[in-house]
């Protein structure tokens, strides 16, 4: 019997999903809950949970496009699952607005053979990376006239100008909502004077409501951290500001008292291996035409 998520039971879900996938996908009910229906994206005409008797048989989480909240997005692409009659073009598995998957992971072959089987086709890969802050030190020197600290209630007119400038999709309003939420110390700057010219979005337990390769605060164990997204503005590109700016952000969350951190969703291996990050997993792309 299908239903709708209205009146879900979250928890019984979450339960489900931790019984079918590997342990450090593992998540709890309320970062469900908050990654679905309290998403401004979420489908409820097209999501929907199947049970028998009370049994969880399964459920899907189908969202529409992010194109109304930022620009950017495909308007006609929608996330995990959809229907052509619903208008879409093309079906992404994750990346979506609050999403759990940046793509399929490779270390799940139930989910990655199910989407092949369904006609999906493979796209890039991309990792999460991880380490300890325990010990952290930054060794990567803070470019002379940079000023790199958290922003303030007061900085939030340069904060929006700054996105406004540089990134003014959906690092802005992913930043953006998480500040309404957890206050402006979830995001740490660049600064020259009053002007920012870098930004970090950091979390950690404290946060009500975590995004990104945050959801996966279960696997991290109770002191977690994640960092990310992370940018600079194109003419301090190339001069040490970029490196130095993640550098004290790891720093400003080892003082907070994060163990173990996550940075989630990227392709530069490398960049963050220079302060210790090592994959922890890999993604791959998957998508599916919907067009006859």
């Amino acid at each position: 019997m299908k239903r709708s998520f209205r009146d879900a039971d979250f928890d019984r879900l979450a339960a489900f999903w931790n019984g079918c996938a590997p342990e450090k996908y593992w998540i709890d009910g309320e970062q469900l809950r908050l990654n679905t229906v309290d998403s401004p994206v979420f489908d409820w005409g097209a999501s929907c949970i199947e049970d028998a008797d009370g049994e969880i048989l399964g459920f899907v989480s189908i969202k529409k496009s992010a194109a109304t909240l930022y620009p950017g997005p495909d308007q006609d692409v929608a996330h995990l699952s959809a229907m052509r009659n619903r208008g879409f073009t093309r079906l992404q598995f994750g990346q979506d607005s609050r999403h759990f998957f940046p793509g399929c992971p490779i270390d799940y072959p139930a989910l990655s053979s199910f989407l092949t089987v369904e006609g999906f086709s493979e796209g890039g890969e991309v990792v999460d990376l991880e380490r300890s802050l325990i010990g952290y030190e930054n060794p990567y020197p803070t470019p002379q006239g940079d000023e790199m600290r958290a922003v303030t209630a007061s900085d939030l007119p340069a904060l929006v100008e700054f996105f406004d400038r540089e990134f003014p999709a959906r690092w802005k309003y992913d930043t953006m909502k998480k500040v309404e939420i957890e206050g402006p110390s979830c995001v740490f700057a660049l600064f020259h004077g009053s002007r920012i010219d870098g930004f970090a979005l950091v979390q950690d337990s404290s946060n009500k409501a975590p995004i990104g390769g945050a959801v996966w605060h279960v696997s991290l164990g109770p002191n977690w951290g994640a960092l990310g997204a992370i940018g600079v503005s194109k003419e301090m590109r190339g001069r040490g500001s970029g490196i130095a700016l993640l550098g004290c952000a790891l720093e400003y969350l080892r003082d907070r008292g994060v163990d173990q951190c996550i940075i989630d969703w990227t392709g530069l291996i490398d960049f963050y291996g220079k302060h210790g990050f090592l994959p922890s997993r890999r993604y791959k792309s998957m998508s599916l035409a919907l067009e006859a």
